[in-house]
């Protein structure tokens, strides 16, 4: 007996720049789970085509194997072609199942090569058929219903269609374990309840081929959904995607009661289609529905023609749709969607008007809540519509959509052709976009609507229609909408009192804002006032709206005859602000009644074991802005908990907005908690202190402050954050001896590295706290004590502590803490560790500033590293000196064969004198050896910053600085990533404790005005605006040089190639790719293919095997041909006849030999033109929509 293992695949082409199907393979999830059941070793693909081959090879593919082609009305040429490379190329045995199969027969068996067709439901089918071979009774095949073949003889057969699986419960529910790669983790599941149709609308498939409804248990199906739930808990969104989920009443009942319970222990939300006179006849099953967790449901419009409707059998009238939208808005369902057909049945340019009318007032009256997308019709196959045509006042004239991946009409109608039908889908689509746009503009859509699509889109991953094509249009107003879900509010929100305890906070960064740096500054339509200005800047998040009116009113208290007049009048500018988007209110940090309750429950008889410390980082909204927040970011609290656990301490992790602290908090036992930590930093002090302070008045926990600002914290400070003490320096030692103290109720005196307040009321400074000599003896970072998610795709690696070099603008290397190094070793223990206990992880960022200097730990490093990649492979970034790698800059290979695919290097200037000042010990030269290097090595990206508004600068050091950036760019052009950064007055620093000397002026000590993005210093010859300019002007000068390259060609095609192949990975670079894209928006479809490697270009295939390839565009037809003037054009382009026919086929779907026997009768017989003649043609036009980046061609 033989054995056969099992490949069951849903292959496509790839378009444009998606590179796999969607929704999950549910039909052949199902069968994999019926054949794994009887021990057929199975697997699951859902892809690309030549991805598919790549999964076959490594499967091992070969003559013992089975697999299994999923075929629909798109993709029956990819399976044709690909199966004939599965037969050439590994002698596998291919079936062929699916809906278009009940449309295919002899003619695609031949042309495809595949062993047999398999029509109707395929469970048991395929079991009979596997089983046949393994028996090597391949003539059994003729006794399976369903089945087609070929006899020993080579004589066809065809036995017709399997009949139906009436008990649906027989069939094995899918577990979740059996499932593509590409839809490993996904956060949506698709849910199959039912099997069959009871409509039989004229031009759909299910319809015309189902036979009776069979439905599966609210049981069976719930078992399914809770299995694959605890494989993949990721999962969001469920998508009940059959057409009968809502046929049943009392089955909807059931259902509804069974995902309210599981809801409770998952946080999803979910998706069903309903006929429209279900919902009217039937109205509650809606709010049943919405209120188990219903957001998104479907329902088919297709015209609102009622002659169409009719002859389409929808049995439903135009008036219903709007019956319908009243009963979900009732119901409070967030989203309704709606399809529309077309150019389909009798359709004519006035039906089109009509529906389009119909589907304005329809998108009118549902106010943010419904949604209507377009499709062509086309002639799937045993459709009533596809039997007869003619009746339905169709012609076809591509009935196999040769010409079409979705984009394209394939018929006519008798008043409309294929290119009226063509514009007219783009006509809708602008229409529709129209109206939702104009809604929101004018205020028509209510506040809460907005919010709720907001809140699915940030915690479902759920974004309808209406927030991409209308809300997101509007920047200003959709960052303070996905504010507002984050947990930030708006004026409106509070009383006149409590309103002055919030924190107003900007929703952009004033650096990257060019209109801000003008003489007059203004944005989104306002202009501003120098006071209306000046609040901006205090908007950062770091006041109330108290304390920004105490630090600005004495600059105009003239003006106002009371404090609490400008105080009212600072409100009515915020409300101004957050009227324009620009601002939202982040919440107060005052103790409030709850936390005293928490404080006073009683728990357990028990006594608790009053261990347990809460160690938290606190990123405010500007850091998240300003991309200074990730969970597991901030290596020290994760690191300090590993330690902590070691002494006996119960530590865990926090990673939060400052006003979720007590939130946290409060979900752990009052009597449990013997510390709370706070790691501040330059940004989030004043957070920090606040947080503190309410604390420790609402519940007298002792708290601790550390972190790298703690070293320039001041008595001021302690004594208004009420902390316990300020940890100085490294914190392992000093935390671990306060905790100690605290537990034994032991005096704080003598323990080295605290800032804390005596007995006697007096400060006292032990100065910074002893270094950990030995790195190796401290534990791994605790990452699994974190009470936040954290994505442990990426890790943060220290490899060292403490900082050779003594920069005057950098805080780390103003300390004086010796560097110390951990072993090679102990480095490599601890990436091995997460490797094996993070499947997900796949890199590495190490966040020291040493790695390179020690050539040969550095040498040791890489040798482990690229050992360890056997393991799993992964990528690393890694910061570098250049003084270091220009002295051996061989080494970069090196560093890239381990895993290296980000390196950040420091240039600050090209000026030698200001290099000096700063303390760089670096020259020009050095660094362009190091990037030269890096590109030579195949780094993906290298990124440098210039410093602005630093000591002395001028116009001259500003141009300079532009010229070096534009020659690095040159030097590593796809690779090298340039950025401004302006300087600041960090603690410790030269710069910051004497910027006299500098020629500096620090305006605003403390940075309120700012989340790092605007000036703290002003120099002898720019002030804040001009530094901010400067900013500006260096961003837009290397975009500019980027552009420039890409025009001269300066940019190569492997340099283009080697971007977008970089930022296909999640962690890779996108800087260069981005400017391309939007420079020139053509090339993103185009290197998108390449890089995936789904496409090659015309002029990398060889001649003489040109022929039997596949143009593909990469064009939509409906939305990038421009039909108005009675030609084609594309892109402002007039395409001739010859190139337009050329344009159509290019579809992926036709070989170029196969398009030449399909044009020559039109343009080659009637030239005198022979095929071949008219193939060099074909091939040289081909060339030239290549040359313009329309499309490419493909194998198979």
């Amino acid at each position: 007996m033989k054995t056969f293992n099992l490949r069951l695949m849903l292959i496509h082409r790839g378009t444009r720049t998606h590179s796999i199907t969607q929704i999950e393979p549910i039909g052949l999830m199902s069968l994999a789970e019926m054949m794994t059941g009887q021990g057929i070793e199975t697997a699951v693909f859902s892809g690309e085509l030549l991805k598919g081959l790549e999964f076959l090879n490594a499967a091992g593919c070969s003559r013992d194997t089975v697999v299994g082609l999923y075929c629909d009305y798109e993709n029956q040429s990819a399976v044709e072609s690909f199966s004939r490379v599965i037969k050439e190329r590994f002698g596998a045995v291919v079936l062929v199942g699916g809906p278009q199969t009940v449309g295919q027969g002899e003619e695609f068996l031949r042309a495809s090569r595949a062993d047999g067709i398999m029509r109707g439901e395929g469970e048991y089918s395929l079991h009979a058929a596997l089983r046949a071979l393994e028996e090597d009774r391949r003539d059994l095949w003729e006794t399976i219903p369903g089945m087609c073949s070929f006899t020993k003889d080579g004589a066809y057969f065809d036995n017709g269609i399997y009949p139906v699986i009436e008990d649906l419960d027989a069939i094995p529910g899918i577990s979740g374990t059996i499932r593509s790669a590409q839809h490993r983790g996904i956060n949506h599941m698709a849910v199959m309840t039912g099997r069959g149709c009871p409509f039989h609308c004229s031009f759909c498939y299910e319809g015309a081929n189902s036979k009776n409804v069979r439905q599966r248990s609210v049981a069976g199906v719930m078992k399914e959904i809770r299995c694959r739930l605890r494989e993949n808990p990721n999962v969001k969104y469920l998508f009940f995607c059959d057409d009968t989920f809502t046929l049943n009443r009392e089955r909807v009942r059931a259902f509804c009661e069974e995902l309210k319970e599981l809801r409770k222990e998952h946080d999803f939300v979910w998706f069903a289609d309903a006929h429209v006179n279900v919902v009217i006849n039937h109205p509650d099953i809606v709010k049943m529905m919405v209120d188990a967790g219903l957001v998104r449901m479907q329902i088919g419009i297709e015209s609102c023609s009622q002659p169409i409707i009719d002859i389409y059998n929808k049995n439903v009238k135009r008036e219903g749709f709007f019956e319908v939208i009243e009963i979900c808005k009732a119901a409070g369902l967030p989203q309704l969607v709606g399809n529309i057909i077309i150019g389909g049945a009798l359709e004519t340019r006035e039906t089109l008007t009509y529906t389009f009318d119909t589907v304005y007032e329809m998108i009118r009256a549902g106010r943010g809540m419904v949604e209507v997308v377009s499709t062509f019709y086309m002639p799937f196959p045993e459709t009533a519509m596809s039997r007869d045509p003619e009746r339905f006042g169709v012609i076809v004239k591509d009935g196999k959509a040769l010409t079409s991946v979705g984009d394209f009409p394939v018929i006519e109608t008798k008043s409309l052709g294929i290119e009226e039908i063509c514009a007219a889908r783009n006509e809708f689509f602008e229409g529709t976009t129209g109206v939702m746009r104009k809604m929101f503009r004018d205020g028509e859509i209510p506040d809460e609507t907005v919010l709720q699509s907001y809140a699915l889109s940030e915690r479902y991953g759920l974004s309808g229609m209406w927030q991409s094509l209308a809300y997101a249009r509007y920047p200003y107003f959709d960052a303070q909408y996905k504010a507002r879900i984050r947990g930030d509010k708006l004026t409106r929100d509070y009383d006149d009192t409590a309103v002055f305890d919030t924190h107003p906070q900007r929703l952009f960064l004033l650096s990257l804002t060019p209109a801000l740096s003008a003489e007059i500054p203004a944005l989104n339509g306002f202009v501003f006032s120098p006071f209306e200005f000046e609040v901006l800047t205090y908007t950062s998040g770091k006041l109330t709206m108290l304390e920004m009116a105490e630090a600005l009113y004495p600059g105009y208290q003239m003006n106002f005859g009371s404090f609490e007049a400008f105080s009212l009048h600072l409100l009515e500018t915020v409300k101004k602000l957050e009227a324009a988007g620009m601002c939202v209110l982040s919440g107060p940090l005052k103790p409030k009644a709850a936390d005293r309750e928490w404080k006073n429950q009683k728990h357990s008889e028990e006594p608790p074991v009053k261990n347990k410390v809460i160690l938290f980082k606190l990123s405010t909204m500007g850091m998240q802005i300003a991309g200074y927040s990730r969970s597991g970011a901030f290596l020290g609290i994760y690191g300090l908990a590993g330690y902590l656990e070691e002494k006996g301490y119960d530590a865990v992790a926090c990673e939060c907005r400052p006003d979720e602290v007590m939130e946290y908090l409060r979900r752990i036992p009052f009597g449990e908690i013997c510390c709370v930590g706070f790691s501040a930093d330059f940004e989030n002090r004043h957070a920090v202190k606040k947080a503190c302070a309410a604390i420790a008045e609402s519940c007298g926990i002792p708290v601790l402050i550390g972190g790298p600002e703690s070293i320039a914290l001041d008595e001021e400070y302690l004594r208004r954050s009420k902390a316990t003490a300020i940890v100085r320096g490294e914190g392992e030692l000093a935390m671990a001896a306060v905790l100690d103290a605290l537990q034994e109720n032991r005096s704080l005196d003598g323990i080295p590295g605290i800032f804390y307040i005596g007995e006697k009321g007096e400060c006292i400074d032990r100065g910074e706290g002893p270094a950990v000599e030995n790195l190796d003896e401290l534990p791994f970072p605790a990452y699994d004590k974190s009470m936040t998610p954290i994505d442990c795709s990426n890790l943060y690696i220290m490899t060292s502590r403490g900082c050779p070099f003594h920069c005057a603008f950098c805080h780390e290397g103003a300390l004086k803490r010796p560097m110390r190094q951990r072993s090679v070793a102990n480095v490599i223990a601890e990436m091995r560790h997460f490797l094996l206990k993070y499947p997900e992880l796949t890199y590495f960022s190490f966040c020291d500033d040493t790695l390179v200097t020690n050539p040969a730990w550095l040498d040791e490093f890489c040798r482990e590293v690229k050992a360890l990649q056997v393991l799993r492979p992964f990528r690393f970034y890694c910061e570098a000196d250049v003084a270091s790698l220009s002295r051996r800059p061989e080494v970069i290979k090196d560093m890239v064969d381990a895993g290296l695919n980000r390196l950040q290097i420091g240039i600050e200037t090209v000026d030698r004198e200001m290099l000096k000042i700063y303390r760089k010990n670096i020259t020009p030269e050095m660094v362009e050896i190091v990037v030269k290097a890096a590109y030579d090595a195949g780094v993906q990206q290298v990124f440098g910053a210039l410093l602005v508004g630093g000591p002395f600068e001028n116009r001259e050091h500003i141009e300079k600085n532009k010229a070096f950036g534009a020659k690095l760019l040159r030097l590593g052009p796809g690779m090298m990533e340039i950025s401004p950064s302006i300087v600041m007055p960090y603690p410790m620093t030269d710069i910051g404790q004497h910027p006299e000397k500098y020629g500096l002026k620090i305006t605003d000590r403390q940075g309120l005005a700012c989340n790092s993005d605007y000036p703290l210093l002003e120099s002898e010859t720019m002030n804040r605006r001009e530094i901010m300019a400067a900013y500006q002007e260096y961003l837009q000068s290397f975009v500019d040089e980027v552009k420039k390259m890409l025009d001269t060609g300066e940019l190569g095609h492997e340099d283009i190639l080697g971007c977008f192949r970089s930022s296909l990975n999640s962690r890779g670079p996108k800087y260069w790719s981005n400017i391309i894209a939007h420079h020139k928006p053509a090339l993103t479809p185009y290197y998108t293919m390449l890089a995936r490697d789904a496409a090659s270009r015309i002029v990398d295939v060889k001649p003489e095997e040109l022929p039997e390839w596949r143009p593909q565009r990469l064009l939509e037809m409906w939305r990038d041909v421009d039909f108005s003037r009675g030609y084609p054009l594309v892109r402002g382009e007039a395409l001739s006849p010859f190139e337009y026919e050329v344009l159509k086929y290019s579809t992926g779907k036709s070989t170029i030999a196969a398009i030449t026997r399909i044009l020559h009768d039109r343009f080659g017989k009637p030239f005198g033109e022979t095929e071949e003649e008219l193939m060099a043609r074909i091939i040289e036009t081909l060339k030239a929509l290549d040359a313009k980046y329309w499309l490419l061609v493909v194998p198979y």
